[in-house]
């Protein structure tokens, strides 16, 4: 946990300006459901899946398992700016189906290969997979997992063996 804390340091001190990556708990409700309600209807369509009303955003933040979930934030100086979502699969948990979501109107994939790297490392203490869903994934995320070895590509999903090794994304 200790090497983490530190990444998430570490990856705060990169991101210009006051940035921060931090894991999110039950207290930070308020502060994800405010991200998710900042999305624009295509945003929305793109993380969710379709279109979805500000209704069902509240019940989804309202519903989030937090003894099941881990979010992972990167914050701005003002709100969070992107997240990864990490949402163990049951019934054995010994897995987590990982989402990230990034409305910033800039190059994501740096971002995004920041968070994946984060959400590995915090998936590989509780997890020995992760499985990504191809259909919701973003296109800046499947780019980096095409990229490495540990990664395998279904029809459906993609699965993402965390023995294998220990890896990075590496951005463009």
């Amino acid at each position: 946990m200790a090497d983490i804390l530190s990444r998430l340091a570490i990856a705060s001190q990169r991101s210009r300006g006051l940035r921060s990556s931090q894991i999110l708990g039950y207290h930070d409700e308020e502060r994800l459901r405010a991200f998710f309600l900042s999305f624009d209807f295509d945003q929305r369509r793109g993380y969710f899946g379709g279109g979805v009303s500000d209704q069902s955003i509240d019940k989804y933040c309202g519903t989030i398992d937090w003894d099941h979930t881990t979010v992972i934030a990167r914050g701005g100086p003002y709100c969070l700016e992107a997240a990864a979502i990490l949402t163990s699969l049951p019934p054995s948990h010994t897995a987590a189906e990982p989402s990230i979501a990034c409305p910033l109107l800039c190059d994501h994939e740096p971002i995004i290969a920041e968070l994946l790297d984060l959400a590995i490392d915090v998936a590989a203490l509780r997890y020995g997979r992760l499985v990504v869903n191809r259909e919701l994934a973003d296109p800046d995320l499947l780019a980096s997992l095409r990229e490495n070895q540990a990664a395998r590509f279904g029809c459906e999903h993609i699965e993402i063996d965390l023995g294998i090794t220990q890896w990075r994304i590496s951005a463009g």
